[in-house]
Order: structure tokens, then sequence, then C-alpha cells
């Protein structure tokens, strides 16, 4: 369980551990699936049908052209102002992102979903590092809304450990 981490600090951590992160990044992020009920096995989801959610799907190169390119957010956290990159690009057909902050490398991550007009980019890794006496696991939810030309962009560290948000611009 995070304690009064400093948000400046997860994510220099979540950045420093990029290496550690992509090796880590998967499809399934601790405790964000709903359970089916016991006994029962979960229902595909409807795909459309009216009056129901389709499942949040893997961002095709289509659905994400108008965030290709570099977007920078803003964050103020308790230890100053932070301004980070994020990045979407395609490899081998895929879209894959990257995150990055002055004085630390690009993270790319993989596990990128849509539902609806909300982009969800997921990572994970266990962190122990000298920036801070947190060690162990380290999620990362990143939530992208649009608003207006801008993206609402919302960090969820560990399942509501700690939050922090802002609004992406699109660098010209």
């Amino acid at each position: 369980m995070l304690r009064r981490v400093p948000t400046s600090l997860l994510l220099a951590a979540f950045v420093m551990s990029s290496s550690a992160l992509a090796a880590r990044t998967d499809d399934s992020t601790h405790g964000q699936a709903t359970k089916p009920a016991a006994g029962k096995p979960a229902a595909p989801a409807a795909k459309g049908a009216a009056g129901t959610k389709t499942a949040p799907g893997l961002l095709t190169p289509a659905d994400a052209a108008p965030l290709m390119g570099t977007w920078q957010i803003p964050l103020e956290t308790p230890t100053g102002r932070l301004v980070a990159d994020l990045v979407f690009r395609t490899e081998g057909g895929k879209v894959v992102a990257g995150v990055s902050a002055p004085r630390f490398p690009e993270h790319k991550i993989t596990d990128i979903t849509k539902s609806g007009q909300v982009i969800t980019l997921k990572a994970s890794t266990n962190y122990s590092g000298p920036l801070t006496a947190f060690s162990g696991p380290v999620r990362m939810v990143l939530t992208l809304t649009p608003k207006g030309p801008d993206l609402a962009a919302w960090f969820d560290f560990n399942e509501s450990g700690f939050q922090i948000g802002g609004t992406a611009k699109k660098k010209a």
C-alpha cells in the first residue's frame, strides 16, 4: 500500500523504470478486470447493441490517427511542476505510446485500449530505487478523455493509491 509518496517521485519512478516496465507491461492489470458471478462464465460484451456498452478494445491505428504525435501534459505535483511527454506512434502495425519527462527516458506502453472516446494506457513494474523509501509494485493507468482539441489526462497509480491529472495539449 502506498503511503504519502509524492506524485513527482512516483512519476519519476515510473519513467525511470522504463526497461523494467517494458518487460512487465501486460494486458491484465492487477484487479482491473470485472469478476464473473460465482459459477458462471463471463458473458461476452455486446458490440454496438442499443443501450449497451461495448467492451474496451485494442486501439487500432485508424482509431489513433488523431492522437499520433507528441502531447505535453503539465502536472502540478507536491514538489513542483512536471511536464510529461506522451507520444503515440505505430510499430509493426500496432499502436504504441511512450511516456517521458525531463531527465527521464521514454517508457514504451503497449497495453492501450479504447472504450467509446476514452483511451486507457496501462503499465506496471516493481520499483526499488533511490528516489523514495517506497519499494514494491507500481501500477499506472493513464486515462485520456477528449476535451475540445485537448485531452483530459488522469494518472492513477496503484489503483487510487495516488492520482494526478492535467490537460494534454498536442505539440505543434
